[in-house]
């Protein structure tokens, strides 16, 4: 894989396919985990704004996990199943976690949902009373979770084109929730 920067400003590189390997030929992306210090708030942010549903709860004696996914999967699924998010609940961890948008763009940053309409899911953020740090228009850096060193001018404005698309809200954790149209335009179109 060539260093990032010999791949030229404002176009999309679409590498060749991976040729096709019978070792990991059934290998996929199955769910990401997040830790959670409030499972009602989560799962109000989660189910109720995302429309996520959760799939079951296991208590560890340590931790609880909240495993949820799409309404259509239950628990003979979840080996097949793609979209998945579980969340684990540690009593007595009360501090905020740590996500890398707070560390200056270092580390994790978001996670991604394609919604219908997505100034639609801003206004039902809203109504829920969830935080939006980054609305629909906007293209600032301060806005894309990345390093104070690069500036607005450092970014292409295609790619600024795009970002004007989508929004961030913030889960009850501070974890950075992207919700992206389900057609993203082109500066072309």
């Amino acid at each position: 894989m060539a260093s990032p920067s010999s791949y030229p400003p404002g176009t999309h590189h679409v590498p060749p396919p991976r040729a096709s390997s019978p070792a990991t030929a059934n290998f996929r992306l199955n769910h990401l985990m997040l830790r959670i210090t409030n499972p009602e708030a989560s799962l109000r942010f989660y189910n109720d704004f995302l429309g996520l549903h959760t799939i079951f709860v296991f208590n560890t004696g340590a931790w609880t996990i909240y495993y949820l996914g799409p309404p259509s999967v239950s628990m003979s699924e979840l080996g097949t199943a793609s979209g998945l998010l579980e969340l684990y609940h540690i009593p007595g961890h009360l501090d905020a976690y740590k996500n890398g948008n707070e560390n200056g763009g270092e580390g994790f940053g978001h996670i991604g949902f394609t919604v219908p309409d997505v100034e639609n899911a801003l206004q039902r953020a809203a109504e829920f009373g969830f935080k939006v740090i980054k609305p629909l228009g906007e293209n600032g850096v301060e806005t894309m979770g990345v390093p104070s060193f690069v500036k607005d001018e450092d970014v292409v404005e295609g790619y600024k084109f795009v970002f004007r698309q989508l929004a961030f809200v913030v889960d009850p954790d501070g974890y950075w929730v992207e919700l992206v149209p389900q057609v993203v335009r082109s500066p072309s179109n």
